[in-house]
């Protein structure tokens, strides 16, 4: 079985990088657009899970009532 020393400092690793969204930059701006897409197209799929379970919720729960014991 391998043993790492995480207390050592790697060579190559960065972390997480800081991108800072505010400013007036073309460039800034267009990050922030991109994720508000990506967080609208996250919140459209979400709402389509939400209702196919809610759907799929009601049909097994009147099948339900039949199958207790």
């Amino acid at each position: 079985m391998a043993t790492y020393d995480l207390t050592y400092k790697q060579k190559g690793v960065t972390g997480p990088r800081k991108i800072y969204l505010g400013g007036n930059n073309e460039s800034a701006l267009n990050r922030l657009k991109h994720l508000e897409d990506k967080v609208a197209a996250q919140t459209d799929k979400l709402d389509q899970i939400a209702v196919m379970l809610n759907e799929l919720s009601k049909t097994k729960s009147t099948s339900w009532n039949y199958i207790r014991v």
